[in-house]
């Protein structure tokens, strides 16, 4: 079985390495020939060579959203899940409205254009987040408003995305799997914690009313979109007990790094399960598990043999080039209870942050 994997990013990375079991063979379409997935790919393709690509592939999928329409339209009779989810996905508007369409619990929000947004922030009522509607990421492009004064400087015919300012207890989420005849598992219930938008911190959660809940509308929810492959839900859990969804990912994601070591199948092998047409694995909790990222940091930055002296802990290192807030590696860990992983999880913040870690 041939795969292809649109994006080159650590997420088709773990793919590749998990799919290595698998005996699969693994295409990669990106434009860096040194991007993680690219290196450990049986073969690299630029995006001008998207024909050839489609050709060789059995089966395509995408660890990235934001992928080009023409590379889409070009490999979308392969695609898994099917390429109207990656679009929908590239546009947070489109997001927006597809979930609102289809019923499903959401903040408040607007969308129009930048000369609009005075008027859409009024019209939710400070604090508001404003978001672009396009390449947002890691919390890239979207900002925390609690005036319209703040309002400026933003391209007017520029689309943009206006929500309520959620005051939540937590953000949770849960990722399902979904084969090609509408079978259905979902990994364990995560509580996820943010950096200036980006995941810093992750563990499973045992809480079984809110689980159910969010197990249910996942699986309703790839239902409804006929996913075949992942989708991560990412969900605003409220002071007053009621879940939002706050985004959704048709492929690998972030929040799910922890099952390569904490339940019985990861979200990288059940991924090409799924596309692949194979019986979906377990994901069932093996140990309780969680994961911390590790942000615009290089290996001399800190002391990976500390790390790795926490019983337990496990060092995923993605071989980027170093920038600033980048998401360069993770490390895993596990233990016998909820509260043993999060004082593991607060060892490995002291060793890789320091600074911050003092202030806090």
């Amino acid at each position: 079985m041939r795969v292809g994997i649109l994006g080159g990013g650590q997420l088709g990375w773990m793919t590749i390495l998990e799919g290595r079991k698998l005996g699969f063979e693994f295409l990669v379409l990106d434009k860096n020939p040194n991007s993680p997935a690219s290196r450990i790919a049986d073969r690299w393709f630029p995006p001008e060579k998207v024909e050839e690509f489609r050709e060789l592939c059995d089966v395509i999928t995408a660890e990235f959203e934001h992928v080009e329409e023409e590379v889409l339209e070009k490999v979308s009779e392969k695609m898994r899940p099917r390429a109207e989810l990656i679009l929908m996905k590239r546009s947070r508007v489109e997001e927006k409205k597809t979930l609102f369409r289809l019923g499903y619990p959401l903040p408040r929000f607007v969308w129009g254009t930048g000369s609009e947004l005075k008027e859409m922030v009024n019209l939710i009522g400070p604090p508001v987040v404003v978001k672009r509607d396009s390449m947002g990421y890691d919390g890239k492009g979207q900002w925390r408003v609690s005036s319209v004064k703040e309002v400026k400087g933003l391209g007017e015919d520029e689309k943009f995305v206006v929500e309520e300012f959620v005051d939540f207890e937590a953000e949770v989420s849960v990722i399902g799997v979904r084969d090609m005849w509408g079978n259905i598992r979902t990994f364990p219930l995560t509580e996820n914690h943010h950096s200036d938008g980006i995941l810093l911190h992750n563990r499973t959660r045992t809480t079984p009313e809110v689980e159910r809940e969010a197990v249910e509308l996942v699986k309703s929810l790839m239902e409804d979109l006929k996913v075949v492959g992942l989708l991560a839900v990412e969900l605003f859990l409220t002071r007053n007990g009621k879940l939002l969804i706050n985004e959704v990912a048709p492929r690998p994601h972030n929040t799910g790094h922890y099952t390569l070591d904490g339940t019985e199948t990861s979200q990288f092998e059940n991924l090409l399960r799924a596309v692949c047409g194979l019986p979906l694995g377990s994901t069932r909790l093996k140990t309780p598990a969680g994961m911390v990222n590790i942000l615009g940091l290089d290996l001399e930055d800190f002391s990976p043999e500390e790390i790795l002296k926490i019983e337990g802990a496990k060092l995923y290192w993605y071989g980027k080039e170093k920038r600033p807030r980048r998401k360069m590696g993770h490390v895993n860990v596990v233990g016998r209870s909820e509260e043993e992983v999060s004082v593991k999880i607060k060892k490995v913040l002291s060793l890789l942050y320091p600074k911050e870690t003092k202030k806090s």
